[in-house]
């Protein structure tokens, strides 16, 4: 969550702010065409769904998550920390009908507008949980193959959610061949703190890209993955999976970048190259 309004030219009409101002300072929908919208306040677009195919991926940050498909085109148990619109719930839901889904979510407000976001009810494979993440973790006893980490407030990713104590049990929980899935937001400055954490936790064992239109930065953090392995079949994994999504995995793959082989400073050298944020505020000092 937390995109650009640059993200897909989304451009949300004067009337926003009688929405905005009805809102109560809760979350909240906002339709304006054939395309809704979630807002937590009047900065961001949290997630957006088309009315008339409400499991169509939008944002291109959605769609660079789902790269943990180049892992694993087959997970037994996704876990999803945020809800927000629902829109990689659907999408995985949908997509990936022999896979179960959890998703973590401590806003009863955001819960209460799944509905309105065509998120399915709770089954025997679809679980929403209110719950805290962090609590959640902890009394985890059963392993996941993936987990989705797109928790965001107003104020963008919690501190909590971010720290090298988080990061280690999300390791733990996952699989042996699992991947912990980040949505980062922001410049290196915000961005590179993080990634170090995950490179201790993952022991180097990552990969990740910069969203196409967004601020979002993707991480893939692999337990033991194997990476000469993953390498091997990433474009051919990636042709496969193009054959069945809107989105193109080749281009995604080939904006992979990876620590793999590559000691800390090498790690930190291209992990803190000038992100789409920068490049972003660059462009408009220059306007």
């Amino acid at each position: 969550m937390k995109n650009s309004q640059r993200d897909d030219a989304i451009t949300l009409p004067p009337h926003f702010a009688d929405a905005l101002n009805n809102s109560g300072g809760k979350p909240f929908a906002f339709d304006h065409g054939d395309m809704r919208t979630l807002h937590f306040d009047e900065k961001y677009i949290q997630s957006a769904m088309r009315i008339s195919a409400p499991d169509d991926l939008l944002l291109s940050y959605t769609q660079a998550m789902m790269g943990f498909l180049l892992f694993n085109p087959a997970p037994q148990h996704i876990l999803m920390i945020g809800l927000g619109g629902g829109s990689l719930a659907k999408y995985c839901y949908r997509g990936l009908p022999a896979t179960r889904i959890t998703v973590i979510e401590l806003d009863t407000d955001v819960i209460a507008l799944r509905s309105t976001f065509c998120v399915p009810d709770n089954n025997d494979r679809f679980q929403v949980v209110q719950a805290d993440a962090i609590d959640y973790l902890s009394a985890m006893n059963d392993q996941v193959d993936v987990i989705l980490h797109d928790g965001f407030t107003a104020d963008g990713l919690a501190p909590t959610l971010s720290s090298e104590a988080f990061y280690r049990r999300c390791h733990d929980v996952l699989e042996q061949n699992g991947v912990l899935v980040s949505n980062l937001w922001g410049d290196t400055a915000d961005l590179l703190p993080m990634m170090k954490r995950l490179y201790g936790v993952f022991h180097g064992n990552l990969w990740w890209c910069d969203a196409s239109s967004s601020f979002n930065r993707i991480v893939f953090s692999g337990r033991n993955v194997d990476a000469a392995r993953f390498h091997l079949s990433l474009r051919k994994r990636a042709a496969q999976l193009d054959l069945h999504h809107g989105f193109s995995f080749r281009d995604l793959a080939d904006r992979l970048k990876t620590a793999c082989g590559k000691n800390r400073a090498e790690f930190e050298a291209i992990a803190g190259a000038q992100t789409f944020a920068q490049a972003m505020q660059a462009e408009c000092s220059d306007a």
